[in-house]
């Protein structure tokens, strides 16, 4: 029988992810799930494992609610501290948070920053001169960008391998079930790629048409398709190119915000190669 949810006041969400089992979190875990039972807790409290909570920088991380409290580096001791002062006096720890409600700041020792992506001049062996701004490869960001580009059809044009460019003039089906790889198909487009993580195990096959690579490219001559998305695989195979129509403002204005996360009125441009 599951937890009675009418009955819960206080809710912990414990990251259980890479870095924060590496930083011993699990055993901050165990305390506090030991301590709640052993008080006559459990009913009156959630706990949840979340995989993670986004900051790996500060492992191990839990998120106490309701508040929006997110504690930083914990250990076995800080674990019990924090429950005994939220459930006995309703008041969060605050020399252990990383975060809370109405902070504009995150009291952190360890942020990670991560250089924006930007577009440097380069001279492509295929195409010339361009810009070209490596851009992100995971399916957390490939998988919107398909559905944004394929469900309702925008003015592209998609050429697979060494394969003629074909343009595409009709909605296609983005079907992203399988464990690691996404199918887009329709009347013009049959594509497979692997966008998820795999195991080392996994089949040459998955493994040839995984998208390690991934460029947004706008050439410097004019043309029809100036501006493209190239994805490649580890061995810097090309998998497959989506062209976008020069005059296509929107789609390459949403590739620009959504995408990468820039400005189209501050585009960022490094003479640097």
């Amino acid at each position: 029988m599951g937890k009675n949810l009418s009955k819960v006041n206080t809710t912990f969400q414990f990251c259980d992810g890479g870095s924060c089992k590496k930083a011993k979190g699990e055993i901050a875990i165990r305390e506090a799930r030991a301590y709640l039972r052993n008080k006559g807790l459990w009913d009156a409290t959630h706990t949840i494992k979340t995989r993670c909570n986004g900051r790996c920088e500060d492992a191990p991380t839990w998120i106490v609610q309701p508040g929006n409290f997110w504690y930083k580096n914990l250990t076995p001791d800080k674990a019990v501290s924090i429950l005994k002062s939220h459930l006995e006096e309703d008041q969060p720890v605050e020399e252990y948070l990383l975060y809370k409600e109405g902070w504009s700041v995150l009291l952190t020792e360890n942020e990670k920053t991560i250089a924006p992506v930007t577009f440097k001049d380069k001279t492509d062996t295929v195409l010339g001169e361009a810009l070209i701004a490596r851009s992100f490869a995971s399916d957390q960001h490939l998988y919107p960008l398909f559905k944004y580009l394929f469900q309702e059809p925008k003015p592209i044009a998609v050429q697979q391998y060494d394969a003629a460019t074909i343009e595409i003039k009709s909605p296609h089906l983005v079907d992203y079930t399988d464990d690691y790889e996404v199918k887009i198909t329709g009347e013009e487009l049959q594509l497979q790629l692997t966008i998820a993580g795999i195991p080392k195990d996994i089949s040459e096959e998955i493994a040839d048409r995984k998208v390690s690579v991934a460029e947004v490219i706008w050439l410097k001559k004019s043309t029809i398709f100036t501006k493209a998305i190239r994805l490649k695989n580890k061995k810097g195979k090309h998998l497959v190119t989506f062209w976008i129509k020069d005059e296509d403002t929107v789609t390459w204005e949403h590739i620009l915000t959504v995408y990468l996360g820039m400005s189209p009125n501050h585009i960022r441009i490094s003479e640097e190669v």
